[in-house]
């Protein structure tokens, strides 16, 4: 990874446009790290639906997340629902590995 500039420092659109594209390659790899571990949390839950859903821990990690986000001055809203997506998203390996592992 290079040096990003400050985005004030950029002298050219295609600068910022660089940067931006390399700041999403980052953002796909630290999602793909965390389905690793999304992966493997399987092996600790029990069998049974509400274990894999675990609707409390959702929603702490929903609204954790719209804090977080906030805090950096980041629309709370929307961070929410793009968790919310990943982690029905999860929610769903999580069930397929589920079902691969007891066949």
């Amino acid at each position: 990874m290079k040096k990003l500039r400050k985005p004030g420092d950029c002298e050219s659109i295609e600068e910022i446009r660089d940067a931006l594209d390399e700041i999403d390659q980052e953002i796909i790899n630290l999602f793909s790290r965390r389905q690793e571990y999304v992966k493997e949390i399987v092996k600790f839950k029990g069998a049974n639906e509400m274990d894999i859903v675990a609707r409390e821990r959702r929603d702490q990690v929903l609204s954790e997340r719209k804090a977080w986000a906030e805090a950096m001055g980041l629309d709370g809203k929307l961070m929410e629902k793009v968790f919310r997506i990943l982690i029905d998203k999860n929610i769903q390996i999580q069930f397929d590995l589920h079902k691969s592992n007891t066949q």
